[in-house]
Protein backbone atom coordinates (compact mmCIF):
# COMPACT_ATOMS: atom_id res chain seq x y z
CA UNK A 1 0.00 0.00 0.00
CA UNK A 2 2.79 2.37 0.98
CA UNK A 3 4.70 1.67 -2.23
CA UNK A 4 1.60 2.26 -4.32
CA UNK A 5 0.87 5.52 -2.51
CA UNK A 6 4.44 6.78 -3.12
CA UNK A 7 4.23 5.77 -6.78
CA UNK A 8 0.91 7.59 -7.24
CA UNK A 9 2.26 10.77 -5.57
CA UNK A 10 5.40 10.66 -7.74
CA UNK A 11 3.31 10.21 -10.89
CA UNK A 12 1.03 13.11 -9.99
CA UNK A 13 4.00 15.40 -9.25
CA UNK A 14 5.66 14.43 -12.52
CA UNK A 15 2.44 15.02 -14.46
CA UNK A 16 1.98 18.45 -12.89
CA UNK A 17 5.59 19.70 -13.01
CA UNK A 18 6.75 18.25 -16.35
CA UNK A 19 4.52 20.43 -18.58
CA UNK A 20 5.25 23.49 -16.42
CA UNK A 21 9.01 22.88 -16.63
CA UNK A 22 8.81 22.38 -20.39
CA UNK A 23 6.68 25.53 -20.72
CA UNK A 24 9.18 27.64 -18.79
CA UNK A 25 12.22 26.30 -20.63
CA UNK A 26 10.91 26.35 -24.23
CA UNK A 27 11.96 29.66 -25.82
CA UNK A 28 8.93 29.49 -28.14
CA UNK A 29 6.43 29.86 -25.29
CA UNK A 30 5.44 32.87 -23.21
CA UNK A 31 7.05 31.29 -20.13
CA UNK A 32 10.27 30.55 -21.98
CA UNK A 33 10.52 34.07 -23.38
CA UNK A 34 9.77 35.55 -19.94
CA UNK A 35 12.60 33.53 -18.42
CA UNK A 36 15.01 34.72 -21.11
CA UNK A 37 14.00 38.37 -20.66
CA UNK A 38 14.59 38.18 -16.93
CA UNK A 39 17.79 36.25 -17.52
CA UNK A 40 19.18 39.23 -19.45
CA UNK A 41 18.04 41.62 -16.71
CA UNK A 42 19.74 39.45 -14.06
CA UNK A 43 22.88 39.38 -16.20
CA UNK A 44 22.91 43.17 -16.45
CA UNK A 45 22.24 43.74 -12.73
CA UNK A 46 24.95 41.24 -11.85
CA UNK A 47 27.51 42.79 -14.23
CA UNK A 48 26.79 46.27 -12.83
CA UNK A 49 26.62 44.93 -9.23
CA UNK A 50 23.05 46.05 -8.59
CA UNK A 51 20.53 44.53 -6.17
CA UNK A 52 17.34 46.02 -7.67
CA UNK A 53 15.91 47.53 -10.85
CA UNK A 54 16.12 50.96 -9.18
CA UNK A 55 19.88 50.54 -8.71
CA UNK A 56 20.15 49.28 -12.29
CA UNK A 57 18.46 52.46 -13.58
CA UNK A 58 20.83 54.54 -11.44
CA UNK A 59 23.79 52.76 -13.01
CA UNK A 60 22.40 53.13 -16.52
CA UNK A 61 22.16 56.89 -15.94
CA UNK A 62 25.98 57.06 -16.09
CA UNK A 63 25.77 56.49 -19.87
CA UNK A 64 22.32 57.97 -20.56
CA UNK A 65 22.08 59.50 -24.02
CA UNK A 66 24.27 56.71 -25.41
CA UNK A 67 23.06 53.51 -27.13
CA UNK A 68 24.67 51.40 -24.37
CA UNK A 69 22.04 52.63 -21.87
CA UNK A 70 19.14 54.07 -23.88
CA UNK A 71 18.04 50.74 -25.37
CA UNK A 72 17.85 49.23 -21.89
CA UNK A 73 15.44 51.99 -20.81
CA UNK A 74 13.26 51.28 -23.85
CA UNK A 75 13.27 47.48 -23.39
CA UNK A 76 12.79 47.53 -19.61
CA UNK A 77 9.89 49.98 -19.87
CA UNK A 78 8.17 47.92 -22.55
CA UNK A 79 8.52 44.84 -20.34
CA UNK A 80 6.67 46.61 -17.52
CA UNK A 81 9.47 47.97 -15.34
CA UNK A 82 8.96 51.50 -14.03
CA UNK A 83 11.80 53.56 -15.54
CA UNK A 84 10.78 56.90 -14.02
CA UNK A 85 14.13 57.32 -12.32
CA UNK A 86 15.35 60.80 -11.32
CA UNK A 87 19.04 60.21 -12.10
CA UNK A 88 18.22 58.71 -15.48
CA UNK A 89 15.80 61.48 -16.45
CA UNK A 90 18.26 64.21 -15.47
CA UNK A 91 21.08 62.47 -17.35
CA UNK A 92 18.93 62.07 -20.48
CA UNK A 93 17.89 65.73 -20.31
CA UNK A 94 21.55 66.72 -20.01
CA UNK A 95 22.25 64.68 -23.13
CA UNK A 96 19.49 66.60 -24.94
CA UNK A 97 21.05 69.89 -23.78
CA UNK A 98 24.36 68.79 -25.26
CA UNK A 99 22.66 68.16 -28.63
CA UNK A 100 21.49 71.76 -28.79
CA UNK A 101 24.81 73.10 -27.50
CA UNK A 102 26.67 71.33 -30.31
CA UNK A 103 24.14 72.53 -32.89
CA UNK A 104 21.57 70.06 -34.27
CA UNK A 105 23.19 70.18 -37.71
CA UNK A 106 26.25 68.55 -36.08
CA UNK A 107 24.31 65.83 -34.26
CA UNK A 108 23.16 62.49 -35.70
CA UNK A 109 19.39 62.57 -35.82
CA UNK A 110 19.26 58.85 -34.87
CA UNK A 111 20.93 59.79 -31.55
CA UNK A 112 18.18 62.34 -30.95
CA UNK A 113 15.47 59.83 -31.91
CA UNK A 114 16.88 57.11 -29.64
CA UNK A 115 17.22 59.51 -26.68
CA UNK A 116 13.65 60.70 -27.31
CA UNK A 117 12.44 57.08 -27.11
CA UNK A 118 14.45 56.59 -23.89
CA UNK A 119 12.82 59.68 -22.35
CA UNK A 120 9.42 58.34 -23.45
CA UNK A 121 10.30 55.09 -21.64
CA UNK A 122 11.00 57.20 -18.53
CA UNK A 123 7.52 58.76 -18.88
CA UNK A 124 8.81 62.20 -19.87
CA UNK A 125 7.24 64.69 -22.26
CA UNK A 126 9.54 64.86 -25.31
CA UNK A 127 7.74 67.92 -26.70
CA UNK A 128 9.21 69.96 -23.84
CA UNK A 129 12.69 68.90 -22.72
CA UNK A 130 14.22 71.87 -20.95
CA UNK A 131 12.23 74.09 -23.30
CA UNK A 132 13.18 72.14 -26.45
CA UNK A 133 10.68 70.26 -28.63
CA UNK A 134 12.81 67.16 -29.16
CA UNK A 135 10.00 65.33 -30.98
CA UNK A 136 9.69 68.04 -33.64
CA UNK A 137 13.43 68.53 -34.12
CA UNK A 138 14.02 64.77 -34.45
CA UNK A 139 11.18 64.25 -36.96
CA UNK A 140 9.03 66.75 -38.87
CA UNK A 141 11.12 69.82 -37.99
CA UNK A 142 14.51 68.25 -38.70
CA UNK A 143 14.89 69.92 -42.11
CA UNK A 144 15.44 73.27 -40.39
CA UNK A 145 18.89 71.95 -39.51
CA UNK A 146 19.62 69.07 -41.89
CA UNK A 147 17.82 66.64 -44.21
CA UNK A 148 15.88 63.98 -42.29
CA UNK A 149 17.35 61.27 -44.53
CA UNK A 150 20.95 62.46 -44.00
CA UNK A 151 21.64 59.05 -42.44
CA UNK A 152 19.83 57.20 -45.18
CA UNK A 153 16.68 55.15 -44.72
CA UNK A 154 17.59 54.41 -41.08
CA UNK A 155 16.83 57.93 -39.80
CA UNK A 156 13.54 58.00 -41.74
CA UNK A 157 12.45 54.74 -40.11
CA UNK A 158 13.18 55.92 -36.57
CA UNK A 159 11.42 59.23 -37.27
CA UNK A 160 8.29 57.28 -38.19
CA UNK A 161 8.65 54.92 -35.20
CA UNK A 162 9.05 57.93 -32.86
CA UNK A 163 5.96 59.70 -34.26
CA UNK A 164 3.90 56.52 -33.93
CA UNK A 165 5.25 55.59 -30.47
CA UNK A 166 2.47 57.66 -28.89
CA UNK A 167 0.50 58.65 -31.97
CA UNK A 168 1.85 62.20 -32.04
CA UNK A 169 0.07 64.61 -34.40
CA UNK A 170 2.09 66.44 -37.04
CA UNK A 171 1.30 70.19 -37.46
CA UNK A 172 -0.36 71.00 -40.80
CA UNK A 173 2.22 73.63 -41.67
CA UNK A 174 5.12 71.15 -41.40
CA UNK A 175 7.13 70.40 -44.54
CA UNK A 176 7.39 66.76 -43.49
CA UNK A 177 4.56 64.47 -42.43
CA UNK A 178 3.95 60.71 -42.15
CA UNK A 179 2.96 60.28 -45.80
CA UNK A 180 6.10 61.99 -47.07
CA UNK A 181 8.30 59.94 -44.71
CA UNK A 182 6.68 56.70 -45.95
CA UNK A 183 7.17 57.72 -49.61
CA UNK A 184 10.80 58.57 -48.92
CA UNK A 185 11.38 55.20 -47.17
CA UNK A 186 9.92 53.30 -50.14
CA UNK A 187 12.18 55.25 -52.50
CA UNK A 188 15.17 53.53 -50.88
CA UNK A 189 13.98 50.03 -51.83
CA UNK A 190 16.60 48.15 -53.89
CA UNK A 191 15.96 46.76 -57.38
CA UNK A 192 16.05 43.18 -56.11
CA UNK A 193 14.00 44.04 -53.02
CA UNK A 194 14.98 44.88 -49.47
CA UNK A 195 16.84 47.83 -48.04
CA UNK A 196 20.42 48.76 -47.11
CA UNK A 197 22.49 51.74 -46.00
CA UNK A 198 24.91 51.17 -48.89
CA UNK A 199 25.52 48.70 -51.71
CA UNK A 200 23.11 46.85 -53.99
CA UNK A 201 22.43 43.89 -51.71
CA UNK A 202 19.71 43.86 -49.06
CA UNK A 203 20.89 44.16 -45.47
CA UNK A 204 18.79 42.05 -43.07
CA UNK A 205 19.10 44.47 -40.15
CA UNK A 206 18.07 47.55 -42.17
CA UNK A 207 15.35 45.64 -44.04
CA UNK A 208 13.92 44.53 -40.68
CA UNK A 209 13.97 48.08 -39.28
CA UNK A 210 12.08 49.27 -42.39
CA UNK A 211 9.47 46.55 -41.77
CA UNK A 212 9.14 47.66 -38.13
CA UNK A 213 8.42 51.26 -39.19
CA UNK A 214 6.05 50.39 -42.07
CA UNK A 215 4.07 47.77 -40.10
CA UNK A 216 1.23 50.16 -39.06
CA UNK A 217 0.75 51.09 -42.76
CA UNK A 218 0.69 47.57 -44.23
CA UNK A 219 -2.82 48.08 -45.64
CA UNK A 220 -1.47 50.63 -48.16
CA UNK A 221 -0.85 48.91 -51.48
CA UNK A 222 2.72 50.17 -52.09
CA UNK A 223 3.69 49.41 -48.50
CA UNK A 224 2.09 45.97 -48.67
CA UNK A 225 4.03 45.06 -51.82
CA UNK A 226 7.31 46.20 -50.29
CA UNK A 227 6.64 44.24 -47.10
CA UNK A 228 5.91 41.03 -49.02
CA UNK A 229 9.09 41.45 -51.04
CA UNK A 230 11.13 42.00 -47.86
CA UNK A 231 9.65 38.95 -46.12
CA UNK A 232 10.75 36.74 -49.03
CA UNK A 233 14.30 38.05 -48.62
CA UNK A 234 14.19 37.28 -44.88
CA UNK A 235 13.09 33.72 -45.68
CA UNK A 236 16.09 33.23 -47.96
CA UNK A 237 18.54 34.55 -45.37
CA UNK A 238 17.44 32.26 -42.54
CA UNK A 239 19.88 29.60 -41.40
CA UNK A 240 18.99 26.01 -40.42
CA UNK A 241 19.50 27.03 -36.78
CA UNK A 242 16.63 29.52 -37.14
CA UNK A 243 19.03 32.50 -36.94
CA UNK A 244 19.52 35.06 -39.73
CA UNK A 245 22.57 36.01 -41.75
CA UNK A 246 23.89 39.58 -41.66
CA UNK A 247 25.46 41.41 -44.62
CA UNK A 248 28.67 39.47 -43.87
CA UNK A 249 26.91 36.20 -44.72
CA UNK A 250 27.26 34.90 -41.16
CA UNK A 251 24.47 34.49 -38.63
CA UNK A 252 24.42 37.07 -35.82
CA UNK A 253 22.32 37.78 -32.75
CA UNK A 254 21.62 41.35 -33.91
CA UNK A 255 20.23 40.35 -37.33
CA UNK A 256 18.09 37.66 -35.74
CA UNK A 257 16.84 40.09 -33.08
CA UNK A 258 15.82 42.73 -35.65
CA UNK A 259 13.92 40.12 -37.68
CA UNK A 260 11.99 39.02 -34.57
CA UNK A 261 11.01 42.63 -33.77
CA UNK A 262 9.92 43.06 -37.42
CA UNK A 263 7.82 39.88 -37.45
CA UNK A 264 6.05 40.69 -34.19
CA UNK A 265 5.40 44.27 -35.41
CA UNK A 266 3.69 42.80 -38.49
CA UNK A 267 1.61 40.44 -36.37
CA UNK A 268 3.58 37.38 -37.49
CA UNK A 269 4.23 34.77 -34.79
CA UNK A 270 8.01 34.07 -34.71
CA UNK A 271 7.29 30.84 -32.82
CA UNK A 272 4.99 29.17 -35.30
CA UNK A 273 4.87 30.79 -38.77
CA UNK A 274 5.89 28.04 -41.21
CA UNK A 275 7.69 30.52 -43.50
CA UNK A 276 10.26 31.10 -40.77
CA UNK A 277 10.86 27.57 -39.51
CA UNK A 278 14.03 25.97 -40.84
CA UNK A 279 14.94 22.39 -39.96
CA UNK A 280 12.37 22.61 -37.14
CA UNK A 281 13.97 25.76 -35.71
CA UNK A 282 12.21 29.11 -35.28
CA UNK A 283 13.79 32.61 -35.15
CA UNK A 284 13.58 32.40 -31.34
CA UNK A 285 15.49 29.11 -31.42
CA UNK A 286 18.04 30.87 -33.58
CA UNK A 287 18.37 33.76 -31.13
CA UNK A 288 18.75 31.27 -28.29
CA UNK A 289 21.91 29.92 -29.99
CA UNK A 290 23.72 33.13 -29.00
CA UNK A 291 22.65 33.03 -25.36
CA UNK A 292 25.34 32.36 -22.73
CA UNK A 293 25.02 30.72 -19.32
CA UNK A 294 25.30 34.19 -17.76
CA UNK A 295 22.11 35.35 -19.50
CA UNK A 296 23.93 37.71 -21.87
CA UNK A 297 24.20 37.25 -25.65
CA UNK A 298 27.08 36.91 -28.13
CA UNK A 299 27.39 38.72 -31.46
CA UNK A 300 28.42 35.42 -33.07
CA UNK A 301 28.23 31.91 -31.64
CA UNK A 302 32.00 31.49 -31.20
CA UNK A 303 32.50 34.86 -29.42
CA UNK A 304 32.05 36.07 -25.83
CA UNK A 305 29.19 38.19 -24.43
CA UNK A 306 28.68 41.43 -26.32
CA UNK A 307 26.76 44.49 -25.05
CA UNK A 308 25.14 45.40 -28.39
CA UNK A 309 24.09 41.79 -29.02
CA UNK A 310 22.69 41.62 -25.48
CA UNK A 311 20.50 44.73 -25.56
CA UNK A 312 19.25 44.01 -29.08
CA UNK A 313 18.39 40.45 -28.04
CA UNK A 314 16.60 41.85 -24.97
CA UNK A 315 14.53 44.12 -27.25
CA UNK A 316 13.60 41.12 -29.42
CA UNK A 317 12.66 39.00 -26.41
CA UNK A 318 10.51 41.81 -24.98
CA UNK A 319 8.85 42.22 -28.40
CA UNK A 320 8.10 38.46 -28.39
CA UNK A 321 6.82 38.60 -24.82
CA UNK A 322 4.46 41.45 -25.71
CA UNK A 323 3.28 39.63 -28.84
CA UNK A 324 2.67 36.30 -27.07
CA UNK A 325 0.88 38.01 -24.17
CA UNK A 326 -1.43 39.89 -26.55
CA UNK A 327 0.11 43.33 -26.04
CA UNK A 328 1.01 46.02 -28.59
CA UNK A 329 4.19 46.02 -30.71
CA UNK A 330 7.60 46.86 -29.26
CA UNK A 331 7.65 50.57 -30.21
CA UNK A 332 4.06 51.24 -29.17
CA UNK A 333 4.07 53.25 -25.91
CA UNK A 334 0.34 54.00 -25.99
CA UNK A 335 -0.78 50.69 -24.52
CA UNK A 336 -0.57 50.07 -20.78
CA UNK A 337 1.83 47.36 -19.69
CA UNK A 338 1.35 45.24 -16.58
CA UNK A 339 3.95 46.16 -13.97
CA UNK A 340 6.75 43.61 -13.55
CA UNK A 341 9.00 45.69 -11.26
CA UNK A 342 8.20 43.83 -8.01
CA UNK A 343 8.48 40.33 -9.48
CA UNK A 344 11.78 41.15 -11.23
CA UNK A 345 13.17 42.76 -8.05
CA UNK A 346 12.35 39.58 -6.12
CA UNK A 347 14.32 37.52 -8.65
CA UNK A 348 17.24 39.95 -8.54
CA UNK A 349 17.28 39.88 -4.73
CA UNK A 350 17.06 36.07 -4.66
CA UNK A 351 19.87 35.75 -7.19
CA UNK A 352 21.97 38.27 -5.24
CA UNK A 353 21.53 36.38 -1.94
CA UNK A 354 22.34 33.08 -3.67
CA UNK A 355 25.45 34.61 -5.25
CA UNK A 356 26.65 36.00 -1.88
CA UNK A 357 26.12 32.61 -0.19
CA UNK A 358 28.07 30.93 -2.97
CA UNK A 359 30.97 33.35 -2.52
CA UNK A 360 30.88 32.92 1.28
CA UNK A 361 30.83 29.12 1.01
CA UNK A 362 33.65 29.18 -1.50
CA UNK A 363 35.64 31.45 0.79
CA UNK A 364 35.08 29.19 3.82
CA UNK A 365 36.10 26.11 1.85
CA UNK A 366 39.32 27.77 0.80
CA UNK A 367 40.17 28.62 4.41
CA UNK A 368 39.40 25.07 5.61
CA UNK A 369 41.45 23.46 2.87
CA UNK A 370 44.35 25.78 3.62
CA UNK A 371 44.43 24.73 7.27
CA UNK A 372 44.27 21.07 6.39
CA UNK A 373 46.90 21.16 3.69
CA UNK A 374 49.27 23.47 5.54
CA UNK A 375 51.29 20.57 6.96
CA UNK A 376 50.28 17.61 4.80
CA UNK A 377 48.10 17.34 1.68
CA UNK A 378 44.72 15.78 2.37
CA UNK A 379 43.46 13.74 -0.55
CA UNK A 380 40.37 12.50 1.32
CA UNK A 381 38.84 15.55 3.00
CA UNK A 382 35.42 13.87 3.18
CA UNK A 383 36.61 11.48 5.90
CA UNK A 384 36.82 14.25 8.48
CA UNK A 385 33.23 15.26 7.78
CA UNK A 386 32.02 11.68 7.95
CA UNK A 387 33.50 11.23 11.42
CA UNK A 388 31.37 14.04 12.75
CA UNK A 389 28.15 12.63 11.31
CA UNK A 390 26.00 10.59 13.69
CA UNK A 391 24.21 7.54 12.44
CA UNK A 392 20.42 7.59 12.93
CA UNK A 393 19.24 5.31 15.74
CA UNK A 394 17.01 2.42 14.79
CA UNK A 395 14.37 1.09 17.15
CA UNK A 396 15.58 -2.07 18.86
CA UNK A 397 13.22 -4.83 17.83
CA UNK A 398 13.65 -8.23 16.31
CA UNK A 399 13.52 -6.97 12.75
CA UNK A 400 16.12 -4.25 13.21
CA UNK A 401 18.37 -6.56 15.24
CA UNK A 402 18.35 -8.94 12.29
CA UNK A 403 19.43 -6.13 9.99
CA UNK A 404 22.16 -5.08 12.43
CA UNK A 405 23.50 -8.60 12.61
CA UNK A 406 23.49 -8.82 8.80
CA UNK A 407 25.51 -5.61 8.55
CA UNK A 408 28.01 -6.79 11.19
CA UNK A 409 28.39 -10.17 9.48
CA UNK A 410 29.09 -8.43 6.19
CA UNK A 411 31.79 -6.35 7.90
CA UNK A 412 33.45 -9.47 9.39
CA UNK A 413 33.37 -11.29 6.03
CA UNK A 414 34.85 -8.22 4.31
CA UNK A 415 37.70 -8.04 6.87
CA UNK A 416 38.49 -11.77 6.93
CA UNK A 417 38.35 -12.32 3.15
CA UNK A 418 41.87 -13.40 2.00
CA UNK A 419 43.62 -11.20 -0.56
CA UNK A 420 45.59 -12.79 -3.38
CA UNK A 421 49.34 -12.11 -3.68
CA UNK A 422 48.86 -10.29 -6.97
CA UNK A 423 46.38 -7.90 -5.39
CA UNK A 424 48.63 -7.40 -2.34
CA UNK A 425 51.55 -6.28 -4.47
CA UNK A 426 49.43 -4.10 -6.77
CA UNK A 427 49.34 -0.42 -5.81
CA UNK A 428 45.76 0.83 -5.67
CA UNK A 429 44.83 3.92 -7.66
CA UNK A 430 43.86 6.96 -5.59
CA UNK A 431 40.14 6.69 -6.34
CA UNK A 432 40.02 3.11 -4.95
CA UNK A 433 41.41 4.20 -1.57
CA UNK A 434 37.91 5.29 -0.60
CA UNK A 435 36.15 2.07 -1.62
CA UNK A 436 35.80 0.67 1.94
CA UNK A 437 34.03 3.85 2.96
CA UNK A 438 31.63 3.56 -0.01
CA UNK A 439 30.99 -0.13 0.75
CA UNK A 440 30.04 0.79 4.34
CA UNK A 441 27.62 3.40 3.02
CA UNK A 442 26.09 0.91 0.56
CA UNK A 443 25.67 -1.74 3.28
CA UNK A 444 24.09 0.79 5.63
CA UNK A 445 21.74 1.96 2.88
CA UNK A 446 20.82 -1.64 2.11
CA UNK A 447 19.98 -2.07 5.80
CA UNK A 448 17.65 0.92 5.73
CA UNK A 449 15.93 -0.41 2.60
CA UNK A 450 15.37 -3.80 4.24
CA UNK A 451 13.88 -2.15 7.34
CA UNK A 452 11.61 0.07 5.21
CA UNK A 453 10.53 -2.96 3.11
CA UNK A 454 9.72 -5.01 6.24
CA UNK A 455 7.74 -2.17 7.80
CA UNK A 456 5.81 -1.21 4.66
CA UNK A 457 5.23 -4.79 3.62
CA UNK A 458 3.76 -5.85 6.98
CA UNK A 459 0.44 -4.13 6.34
CA UNK A 460 -1.63 -4.10 3.20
Amino acid sequence: MCKRFIAVIASVLLAVTAPFTAYCSDINTLGGVKNSVEGVILYKTNSLKCSSTFELLDKLSENAGDYSSDWYYIALSQYGINCKNEKSINALKNAVNSFYEKGLENVKVTDMQRTALALTACKEDITDVNGHNLLADATYNREKYKELDSQGVNSLCYALLLLDSKGYPVPKDSKTDREKIIEKILSFELENGGYALFGKGADIDITSIVLQSLAPYKSKLKVKNSIESCLKILEKRQDESGAFKSFSGKITAESTAQVIIALTSLGINPSSDSRFIQNGNTPLDGLNCFKTSSGGFRHMIDLSVNNIATYQSLCALVASYRFLSGNASFYDFKAKVKSTTKSVDKKINKASVKHKKKIKTSSNNKKTNFKKTASKPDYNSNIENNKKETKPKLKKNKKTETVKNAVQSAEIIKKEKPVSESKKNKKPNKPTENYPQYINAVILLAGYIIVFSIKSGGKK
